[in-house]
């Protein structure tokens, strides 16, 4: 039993690593070059690209934010949409809303928007995060020119005032998006195939060997 115990974790180990963890995009570390204030430019959105595997689910979103005034107190909301031909296109998901009483005022800080459900990605394809004022508040979200940071070039962002703009010719705005990829079929149809085996292997054993 404990032979077939540790084979069984082997087979699972061998056909199902470990879903890998990661960013898509990422310059939060970039410099501060500027900011767009949400009530006035909004809706502001940053686009970013998935990798070649066979999928993903999106972990969490963080945008570097800052509030100009603790007087104007509103609500934002973050959300993921589809790209339509290098332009914000429907909304595909919720991320999260956050009052701007709780966005320091002090200087601009990382704030962390996870989905309450796993939100699930395509391989290779195009998305927009887009942050919105709700009611009238006084956050900002900083923008930087550092092409070089993960999944920059190449990509484009948004604002109501300058329309859509490539990130080489306007600086994209400030976040990190965290990603989870999904097991590809093919290991999914190993690990079946290898449980199948240990199962068969686990039968011949309590048959045991005939006495002759």
């Amino acid at each position: 039993m404990f032979k077939s115990s540790l084979l069984a974790a082997a087979v699972l180990a061998l056909a199902l690593p470990a879903a890998q963890a990661g960013t898509v995009f990422d310059n939060l570390a970039s410099s501060r070059d500027g900011s767009d204030p949400l009530l006035s430019y909004g809706p502001l959105a940053d686009s970013f690209h998935t990798g070649s595997d066979a999928g993903y689910v999106l972990s969490s979103i963080t945008a570097l934010l800052k509030s100009g005034s603790a007087d104007v107190v509103g609500d934002i909301r973050v959300s993921l949409l589809a790209d339509n031909a290098n332009t914000p296109g429907s909304v595909l998901a919720t991320l999260g809303t956050l009052s701007s009483a709780a966005v320091s005022t002090a200087d601009f800080a990382s704030y962390v928007f996870t989905p309450a459900n796993g939100v699930q990605l395509a391989a290779d394809t195009t998305y927009w995060i887009a942050i919105e004022a709700l009611s009238p508040n006084a956050v900002e979200w900083s923008w930087s020119g550092d092409l070089g940071a993960t999944g920059v070039a190449g990509g484009y962002n948004y604002n109501a005032l300058m329309g859509v703009s490539s990130n080489a010719a306007f600086a994209p705005y400030q976040m990190a998006v965290s990603v989870q990829a999904v097991p590809e079929p093919a290991s999914v149809a190993l690990l079946l195939g290898g449980l199948g085996l240990v199962g068969l292997w686990r039968n011949g054993r309590r048959g045991g060997t005939p006495a002759p």
